[in-house]
């Protein structure tokens, strides 16, 4: 797979709708927290979105997403000068019809069953706007939208689960086309467009357990020793082996916490001769031993 996708299948992405209804009246929600990134898509009507990372208040109407990677806190409300207090109205059932002073809200949470989910949330900006009326029609992302609008009114059988499908293909598309519109000169988002340094990554996120070797990586990257670590440290903050071993332990906690694999197992996933060289790399790198991690509630994804 390409270095985005194995991304993806690492990480393991999954979609959880907290509110799919319509608001009357004055009403105000922020669905921030820790641990998750929050989302809003207007199925009907229009509001308001604000945030300290909008310099001024974002008018959204139906078929508009927002989103907000960074657990930014945020107010999504009826009115932008609107007072009233957070998360406290009622919202009514697209059962008993759509009030033509209504707003159709559908809310939601995106989150990785993986604790270590930075490379990915860091592809993309502290808040994230998709105006249907203002993006070409043919985009990718405006034709999911309004197939996740058209489910979330018709609350037809099996429209949760393939509103939540749908959702997981959105985030992709997002971070794709962030990618490729935004030309970065560090950072995930500028290895993964550099189609050397891309080879690499692809290398050491297929086989984790390879002893990759620097000179190894470099011939991947069609780079000398010294070229291929400079140009890796520059984009990505670190050299290689950092790299590699930071990989490993991140896959290392999804087998640990997901799997129940053995400490010995994974050990071996890994590349690591014994458990006792293993654990301590573990520990060096998440703070925590292997087997904490292992009794972990799967639920609990703090590292």
């Amino acid at each position: 797979m390409d270095s985005l996708s194995t991304l993806f299948s690492t990480f393991r992405l999954q979609v959880e709708i907290i509110h799919n209804a319509q608001y009357c009246g004055d009403w105000a929600v922020d669905t921030s927290g820790p641990g998750h990134i929050s989302f809003h898509l207007v199925t009907h009507g229009q509001c308001y979105a604000e945030s300290s990372k909008l310099k001024q208040p974002a008018r959204l109407e139906a078929g508009d997403f927002i989103m907000f990677p960074q657990r930014t806190r945020h107010r999504i409300s009826s009115d932008k000068s609107s007072e009233v207090e957070l998360n406290i109205a009622s919202s009514l059932p697209y059962a008993e019809g759509l009030k033509r002073d209504g707003v159709g809200l559908l809310c939601g949470y995106f989150r990785f069953t993986h604790a270590a989910n930075s490379p990915l949330v860091d592809l993309l900006p502290p808040v994230k706007i998709v105006q249907s009326a203002l993006t070409q029609a043919d985009a990718t992302a405006v034709k999911i939208l309004s197939m996740i609008k058209q489910e979330a009114l018709s609350q037809e059988s099996g429209g949760q689960a393939l509103i939540n499908r749908l959702a997981e293909s959105l985030f992709v598309v997002l971070v794709r086309e962030h990618m490729l519109e935004n030309q970065a000169t560090s950072g995930m988002t500028a290895a993964l467009t550099d189609g050397r340094i891309a080879k690499a990554l692809d290398a050491i996120h297929a086989q984790p357990e390879y002893g990759w070797t620097v000179d190894e990586l470099a011939a991947l990257a069609n780079l000398s020793r010294s070229a291929f670590a400079d140009r890796f440290k520059t984009l990505l903050g670190e050299s290689p082996i950092n790299y590699l071993g930071r990989w490993r332990m991140q896959n290392a906690w999804l087998w640990l916490s997901e799997e129940r694999a053995t400490i010995y197992d994974v050990a071996k996933r890994c590349g690591y001769e014994s458990e006792a060289s293993f654990s301590k790399a573990f520990k060096k790198y998440t703070g925590e031993s292997p087997g904490k991690v292992r009794k972990r509630d799967p639920d609990d994804q703090t590292a």
